[in-house]
């Protein structure tokens, strides 16, 4: 009598006894492989050192070179996981050089083998530089300048809002070292373009510069902070504004009439709200004065972030005039 076989548990036992098979064919195969020595390249970085006093690279150089090295495949492997994390590097001592100096990458790291920096624990041997087979290196003169900035940006606020003040940006300058052929002819810098509309609220952002310096260069910082006060607009009447005389005779005694004036300013709410009297010049000119004309318009000065003012009240100032007793 047969016993009933549950197909399902069959075949995911199979399935089981299969997999763990081919695992097993697969740890064998690597442990003989890794054992056989092979040959691979890895990308590995260049350092530059010892660049000499009030020196610098004129010109960029490529960061990395594709070298060729032996070992067993399990130390090969093992340099191909861990190579991002560990401080594999080609040196390249400037020590010696004074301007320019082309080196011959395999000559070179064949005379200074000790230039070649291969971690501790990593079983494998340099065979070989495969590119760049070699390197230029260009000295300059290290310069350093203070830049201005310019920011280049729209700022645009929205239907019954205003921007108080002028655009606040900091630092108004940077710093550049590098090359002396890359820094001295540069006379400022100027942010990338940015606008910024329907504002409601202050505005603070930073934004990058537009430069396109090559990797010799040190840009400090590389942006800028940019505020702007924007407030929504609204209206005050000023009272007791005096009204000033300009180029009164010193025979003649000249009295506006009244004395002091009223208008009302529009602007940012918070602005206006510490605008007095002082703050607002009234005056007539007496150049203007003409013994047949009693009344004249006062010219009215306020400050720049004044929107505008109207209700000016009187409109018009009596001059009264009288001689000055001898």
């Amino acid at each position: 009598m047969k016993l009933p076989v549950n197909k399902h548990i069959w075949k995911k036992g199979h399935l089981r006894l299969w997999a763990g098979a081919f695992f097993f064919a697969l740890l064998l195969w690597f442990l003989v492989v890794s054992e056989r020595e092979y040959i691979h390249t890895f990308d590995i970085p260049i350092e530059i050192r010892n660049i000499p006093a009030r020196k610098t690279l004129s010109a960029e150089i490529v960061p990395t070179a594709e070298v060729r090295f032996r070992g067993t495949g399990r130390a090969l492997f093992q340099s191909l996981l861990l190579k991002p994390l560990s401080n594999f590097k080609l040196v390249l001592d400037l020590d010696r050089i004074k301007t320019e100096y082309d080196f011959d990458l395999n000559n070179y790291y064949k005379e200074h083998p000790d230039k070649i920096v291969i971690p501790d624990g990593f079983d494998i041997q340099f065979i070989s530089i495969v590119q760049p087979d070699s390197i230029h290196i260009a000295l300059d003169d290290n310069a350093e300048r203070s830049v201005p900035v310019r920011i280049n940006v729209s700022i645009k606020p929205a239907l019954g809002f205003i921007q108080v003040g002028p655009n606040i940006y900091s630092p108004r300058s940077i710093e550049l070292k590098g090359p002396k052929t890359e820094v001295i002819p540069v006379k400022i810098v100027s942010t990338k373009w940015h606008e910024f509309k329907g504002l409601t609220s202050d505005l603070n952002v930073t934004v990058d510069l537009d430069v396109d310096f090559p990797q010799t260069v040190e840009v400090s910082p590389a942006s800028i902070l940019i505020q702007a006060d924007i407030q929504s607009i609204g209206e005050r009447i000023i009272t007791e504004i005096p009204v000033q005389l300009l180029n009164e005779p010193a025979e003649l005694k000249v009295y506006p009439n009244p004395s002091v004036v009223s208008l009302t300013v529009k602007g940012g709410v918070d602005y206006i709200a510490n605008i007095d009297a002082s703050d607002i010049i009234v005056s007539i000119d007496f150049l203007k004065w003409r013994r047949s004309q009693a009344y004249y318009e006062p010219t009215v000065i306020h400050p720049k972030d004044i929107r505008g003012y109207s209700d000016l009240s009187p409109k018009n100032i009596e001059l009264v005039v009288t001689r000055v007793p001898e």
